[in-house]
């Protein structure tokens, strides 16, 4: 696992901002200019067409409530390229036979050259094949992802009430890597989006108190290929004479997936201006704000190709080269809830925002894969006749353990700290912020690298 921090600096009024995902899992936390700018700490103090996203209940509030405003603009994500080293997973297979099959397979058997190399002759668990610690490098990655916010004027309602509708189009999570190298196999070539259609609506109280929500389509689609390290443990009886074979270590699984699928939740937000009708007061605008996101579960549809090598030896029992899979892939992950609690104050034209985001991961799945109606082929296996009888591929796959290199392994509840400053003038903005972004992925195990972040940002 990688633990790097991140520092940004300076971006400038350009409907492009440029991010390096990090921390926050694989989310996208900033979407608009002025989320960028802030680093999400717009919640109580958003305004304008991209409060849509941050607080629809203030679609409702403020002058801008009486105006229609839209807003295009687009991220580019950058991931620099960059080299790393990380534990060795390949523990090769570890043989503990009895009859006939001990003269050719007790040992611990590693991979050389496309073929079975017995590198002792006593089972080690544990022992890698070769470094404990391997290389791998990851390359550069540049992806635009657009964005769209619409907010209507407002529109009378009785009893002093007051509302508003509006839409945002934004990509919430995401994710694309190309790693390589010993160590870079688990991410080879791995891509997954998600677009959300978000329409929404508001309802005020005389400036005073403000609800809005909506519902949350979202469409995810990825793509994967990758190379894992699986354990595995399994018994075979090849009879009286041959005897038993207890196997256990790991098994290289390379394979290349893809899924797509509809996920729906809703979103809800409150505001509450409690000093509104307090003329000359201070705390005439002071807001309060909570925004609540749903989970959204996607089980997402596709297709599956694999292959899992078998590396035990030749001669007398033992059998080498791999096991074909095709299969329907069901690919089950979550987008878990999000809790945003800000405030914000105004002195004269300077605003400042705090908000706490808690993001509850523990309980989110990340990439579960299932697999159903699965075709095998055993054509690229070598041995004797004996032992390639005794091989059955479905049992082979229930032998392996694929929850220990599950990606949402150990993930945590995480929160977010963020801190925003406004300067209005007559025509032009300054905006800065700070934030510090927990990540929820466990240092040292086996998922998608993440690290804590640290934010700075200004807007000219």
């Amino acid at each position: 696992m990688l633990r790097h921090k991140r520092v940004v600096g300076v971006i400038c009024g350009l409907a492009l901002s440029i991010e390096s995902m990090q921390a926050s899992g694989f989310r996208l936390t900033e979407q608009s200019l002025n989320g960028t700018a802030l680093n999400s700490a717009f919640i109580a103090g958003a305004y304008g067409a991209d409060s849509t996203y941050y607080n629809p209940a203030n679609m409702s509030l403020g002058r801008d409530s009486d105006k229609w405003e839209f807003e295009a603009n687009g991220t580019l994500i950058y991931i620099p390229s960059f080299s790393f080293d990380t534990e060795n997973r390949d523990m090769g297979i570890n043989v503990e036979a009895s009859g006939l099959s001990s003269l050719a397979a007790n040992g611990h058997f590693c991979e050389k050259d496309g073929h079975s190399n017995k590198v002792n002759n006593k089972a080690e668990p544990g022992v890698p094949c070769g470094a404990a610690r391997v290389g791998g490098y990851a390359t550069t990655t540049l992806q635009p992802v657009p964005k769209f916010f619409l907010k209507s004027r407002a529109y009378e309602l009785p009893l002093g009430m007051k509302t508003n509708f509006g839409f945002s189009f934004t990509t919430p999570s995401g994710l694309a890597m190309q790693w390589d190298g010993v160590g870079g196999g688990f991410l080879k070539d791995v891509s997954i989006a998600m677009m959300e259609f978000n329409p929404v609506v508001s309802i005020a109280y005389d400036n005073i108190f403000a609800f809005g929500t909506g519902v949350r389509a979202i469409y995810a689609f990825g793509d994967f290929s990758n190379t894992l390290f699986v354990p595995i443990k399994q018994d075979v009886n090849m009879g009286a004479i041959l005897g038993n074979i207890h196997s256990y270590g790991t098994t290289r699984v390379e394979q290349v997936s893809n899924a797509s699928s509809w996920g729906f939740g809703y979103n809800l937000a409150a505001t509450l201006q409690p000093f509104a009708k307090l003329e000359n007061n201070m705390f005439q605008n002071l807001r309060l704000a909570v925004t609540y996101r749903s989970n959204v579960h996607w089980d997402m549809q596709g297709k599956l190709s694999a292959k899992s090598y078998i590396y035990q030896g030749s001669g007398l029992t033992l059998v080498e080269g791999y096991i074909g899979m095709n299969a329907d892939l069901t690919l089950a992950t979550d987008l878990p809830p999000i809790i945003n609690v800000a405030l914000s104050q105004d002195f004269g034209n300077h605003r400042v925002e705090f908000v706490w985001e808690h993001t509850l991961w523990g309980k989110a799945k990340i990439f579960e894969f299932g697999y159903a109606n699965q075709v095998f082929d055993t054509s690229n296996l070598t041995g004797s006749s004996t032992a390639l009888g005794q091989i059955k591929p479905d049992e082979m796959l229930d032998a392996a353990d694929y929850s220990a290199v599950a990606y949402g392994n150990g993930w945590k509840d995480s929160n977010a700290y963020r801190l925003g400053y406004t300067y209005f003038g007559e025509s032009y903005k300054i905006m800065g912020s700070i934030a510090y972004d927990e990540t929820p992925a466990p240092q040292g195990k086996f998922g998608i690298p993440d690290a804590n972040a640290y934010y700075v940002w200004l807007r000219l």
